[in-house]
């Protein structure tokens, strides 16, 4: 966070670059819900692949003047040459469980739908993943703010104060 975005070649590099920059790149946007599931539906729509797509989500609260990262819900879909089904299930489990992390996250459903590999050029698979993830997001953001109200010792009054917002890399 902080160095300059560098915008990318690729429609999805690009799609995430006008979603995410402004001021040439010096700032980020990080995108609420409303905005990631539209970014997520333009990438879809733009029927193409790219190395890779990272979504970090937050939750902030302005009014504690706190912010809490969730590793373990971020989302990464990797192209790769070649793989098969036992390198996908090594990267889930690798994936799951992340060194120095506060949190792991022990869900092999969640686990396959977070951390997906795709062929290169895999443009069916790929929208697929992106879907699935996007289907998701309702779930994971309740099983999050559980979290957050715990670790952040949130209270009723704390709540209208709150959001959460994600960072997206590609590649």
């Amino acid at each position: 966070m902080g160095h300059i975005l560098k915008k990318s070649r690729g429609k999805i590099n690009e799609i995430i670059y006008n979603n995410t920059a402004y001021y040439n790149g010096k700032y980020r946007y990080y995108p609420t819900i409303t905005g990631l599931k539209s970014i997520l539906d333009e990438i879809i729509g733009s029927s193409s692949t790219t190395e890779y797509i990272r979504i970090t989500p937050f939750y902030i609260n302005e009014l504690l003047d706190r912010q809490i990262e969730f590793e373990e819900y971020m989302f990464f879909i990797e192209c790769r040459d070649w793989f098969d089904e036992k390198i996908q299930e090594m990267h889930i489990l690798e994936c799951l469980d992340p060194i120095d992390t506060p949190r792991a996250l022990s869900d092999l459903r969640l686990g396959a739908i977070l951390y997906p590999l795709c062929q290169k050029n895999d443009v069916d698979y790929f929208k697929n993943a992106l879907q699935k993830y996007k289907d998701t997001l309702n779930e994971l953001l309740l099983k999050m703010m559980d979290i957050a109200k715990l670790e952040m010792n949130l209270k009723e009054g704390h709540l209208p104060f709150g959001y959460f917002c994600f960072e997206i890399h590609s590649g």
